[in-house]
């Protein structure tokens, strides 16, 4: 047998990791940092994407580049998920009560959460308990969350899942829209608010003109079915450009901002872009 240095030094990791995460958990290691979203044509900010880091007096401070995978495999992600929504509707609830701004903050929910017994009920009680207006916390939810439609009841049962999370207050996004085979029928089946387009169209769409009628189309299917569109990963100018020009309502990117700590994005980015 040859011993992999490497593999080993992998293991061990995500071994810490996983005997840290509910004690990070308790101790609110896990942080919210923000990422503006914007109106393509006036540059306003129109919310925000809650981005999780986990600043870990262990480990370190770590993206969720660094953690995420893990946490799919052994489910910890439902737990982080509920905890950052928690975050999000107490930030949210703090700034309504002082008579601040707010604008809708969007939240990823993992695809774990589809077949978790209980979960809108869970959500349910998260929103009775903070009682915020609705529309204040935006869902994005990716295609391989409902990645199998085979049978009518696997797409009743994806539908009625949507539909109790709006009934509660919740707008839905879409996310990565166009890098699965899914996303047609999610659109199909799936009444969401938002079309989050993939970064991966926008940049393939620099590159062929195939690729620039792909996104074109998408834009307008999206705004056919009324239906705000998004596009992620702005990172040019030329880019933001060919957006506006094709229909585009708004967008998320390098280009207007990094994610950066909410307390930032609150005192110093909102006030100059609101």
């Amino acid at each position: 047998m040859i011993y992999d240095e490497d593999l080993a030094g992998q293991m061990l990791k995500r071994q810490e990791m996983e005997s840290l995460m509910y004690k990070a958990l308790a101790s609110r290691e896990f942080q919210i940092w923000l990422q503006p979203k914007y109106d393509l044509k006036t540059k306003r900010t129109i919310g925000a994407e809650a981005l999780v880091r986990w600043n870990s007096p262990e480990l370190g401070f770590l993206l969720p580049s660094a953690f995420m995978d893990l946490f799919e495999k052994n489910g910890f992600a439902v737990e982080l998920d509920y905890h950052v929504l928690e975050l999000v509707c107490e930030l949210q609830t703090a700034r309504l009560r002082q008579g601040l701004p707010v604008i809708p903050i969007a939240v990823n929910q993992t695809g774990l959460h589809i077949s978790e017994q209980g979960y809108i009920g869970n959500m349910r009680e998260i929103i009775d308990r903070w009682r915020l207006p609705a529309g204040l916390i935006e869902l994005e939810i990716t295609e391989t969350a409902f990645i199998d439609f085979t049978t009518k009841e696997q797409r009743n049962d994806a539908a009625q899942i949507i539909d109790d999370l709006q009934e509660i207050g919740f707008s839905l996004s879409m996310d990565d829209f166009c890098t699965g085979y899914s996303s047609l029928s999610m659109l199909q089946n799936l009444p969401m608010n938002v079309m989050k387009i993939d970064r991966s169209i926008l940049i393939a769409a620099e590159s062929t003109a195939r690729s620039f009628r792909i996104l074109r189309h998408v834009i307008a299917l999206g705004k056919a079915l009324s239906m705000n569109v998004l596009a992620e990963g702005i990172e040019t100018e030329e880019q933001e450009k060919h957006l506006i020009a094709l229909g585009c309502d708004s967008g998320q990117g390098f280009l207007y901002a990094r994610p950066m700590p909410a307390q930032e994005f609150y005192e110093e980015f909102l006030p100059k872009h609101s």
